[in-house]
């Protein structure tokens, strides 16, 4: 019962606590593409010269969180495990906070599930692989930037969103 009333919880804020606005928008900095590798076994390509500040621990599961220098935008990356063996698709039903009218994008497969919409001024982008299926830990990105820069995070969604994967 906590682990559902904190887990809801959690999503919640994460998914509705936008970032500061800019009154700018100026260019991305160069990514300088890095894998980020954890003891967990979750790796992903994240653009480092982008997200060049380390906010510590994420809200939810065992993982970082890093933020754009400017702290308009911002990456978790995490992992957590799957007791209750969940497939992606029951995962979204118990878990996300959001309701689902308000998503642009809804993706649900068999290993894996991705998410987005805009809350205020950010867009969100979720993805969750559970690449034992419902047997094994879920490994996870959420990637929030200012919806009015969508267009110049859209291949760098893209590229993050394809390279999340377990160690081998």
């Amino acid at each position: 019962m906590m682990r559902e009333s904190v887990g809801t919880t959690l999503f919640a804020i994460v998914l509705l606590s936008p970032l500061p606005a800019s009154s700018e928008t100026p260019g991305l900095a160069a990514p300088d593409w890095k894998v980020y590798s954890d003891q967990a076994g979750t790796n992903v390509d994240y653009p480092a010269g982008i997200f060049t500040q380390d906010a510590g621990a994420v809200p939810r599961g065992e993982g970082r969180e890093l933020r754009s220098a400017d702290d308009r935008a911002r990456l978790m990356i995490y992992i957590e495990p799957n007791r209750e063996r969940r497939t992606p698709a029951r995962f979204i039903k118990t878990e996300m906070a959001a309701p689902r009218s308000e998503l642009e994008y809804r993706r649900i497969a068999d290993r894996f599930f991705a998410i987005s919409g805009v809350v205020g001024d950010q867009v969100y982008y979720s993805r969750c692989n559970f690449p034992s299926g419902a047997a094994g830990p879920i490994h996870c990105i959420y990637i929030a930037y200012p919806e009015k820069e969508k267009r110049m995070w859209d291949a760098i969604v893209t590229r993050i969103s394809r390279s999340l994967r377990p160690a081998h």
